[in-house]
């Protein structure tokens, strides 16, 4: 693991991402103030029922069971508070200030963001100008980001509940210049499937953003953990991959360019002084033209 502080990072874009986050305040609502604050804690209050795929709640990700809301956020007249914090300000800022993908490269262009939770980080990428579809296979969140979006009337963000999975079921072929994936690759039990899924939806030399639970290790290996081994109270992790697997995952399943550490070191995790926490890993990368991915042994055909 790399030795590094918060003081060696480099955080110019925080600013620009509060300053986005300040118009997603009741001041600039449509509707009436009470009563969207009432909806938001009777989401939180897990009061708006909504049913899952799922028969029971035994042996089921409990995002399938309750409401869990994603980030912090200052409405102005109230706060919720999230199960991660401000952890999406500091994704995307070591994107914008490490990976080299600045706030202007993104505006105007067309998003997919997977795993949007309530939508932390598709309002800010909408704010920054970018068309966003933002999508979860979990339909309680996706139903909370699109009472946000009405709410503030975000013609140009798109919550849907989807699977990474069934991207090309509804047609997203070559349809974004970045699809960001952040916290997800390690809960996916198909990582092959589901990058190539977000190959195949990504236009020509279009950018794939990563941010993924890592191990500390400089060998290609993934720990396996599977929901026996349930890490916290809302989830389990399948496959955690090291940051060589990643940069691996990445070029078998056609990408090029492609970057991946803590931002400060090559194929490095985060440290626990990292504001995103340790064990963390990003990962930058451009779709390669024309690849033809190795079909031995796929579970599927996915091209």
């Amino acid at each position: 693991m790399s030795s590094y502080t918060a003081k060696d990072l480099n955080f110019d874009s925080i600013p620009l991402i509060k300053s986005v986050l300040d118009e997603l305040k009741v001041s600039n609502l449509k509707n009436n103030t009470s009563e969207f604050e009432k909806k938001i804690k009777s989401y939180i209050r897990n009061e708006i029922v909504i049913k899952e795929k799922y028969y029971e709640p035994e042996n089921q990700n409990l995002h399938m069971v309750n409401f869990y809301w994603g980030h912090d956020h200052d409405f102005g007249s109230f706060n919720v508070s999230g199960m991660m914090g401000t952890r999406h300000i500091w994704m995307l800022s070591r994107f914008f200030d490490h990976f080299g993908v600045s706030p202007l490269s993104i505006r105007g262009g067309r998003i997919l963001d997977i795993g949007c939770w309530t939508g932390g980080v598709s309002l800010i990428l909408n704010k920054l100008g970018a068309k966003v579809i933002a999508i979860d296979e979990i339909q309680k969140y996706t139903s909370a980001l699109s009472y946000l979006v009405n709410s503030f009337e975000l013609s140009s963000l798109d919550s849907q509940c989807l699977s990474v999975y069934d991207l090309g079921k509804v047609n997203f072929i070559e349809e974004f210049d970045f699809v960001f994936c952040l916290g997800v690759i390690y809960h996916l039990s198909d990582p092959i499937i589901a990058l190539r899924r977000i190959y195949n939806s990504l236009k020509p030399r279009g950018i794939i953003c990563l941010e993924s639970m890592s191990i500390d290790n400089e060998s290609s290996i993934c720990e396996y953990e599977g929901p026996s081994r349930i890490r916290g109270n809302f989830g389990w992790n399948w496959f955690v991959p090291s940051p060589k697997t990643i940069f691996q995952l990445l070029e078998d399943t056609g990408f090029e360019d492609i970057r991946v550490g803590n931002g400060l070191t090559n194929l490095s995790v985060t440290t626990a002084e990292d504001p995103m926490g340790a064990n963390r890993c990003f990962a930058v990368a451009r779709k390669k033209e024309n690849h033809i991915i190795c079909q031995a042994g796929l579970s599927i055909d996915i091209d």
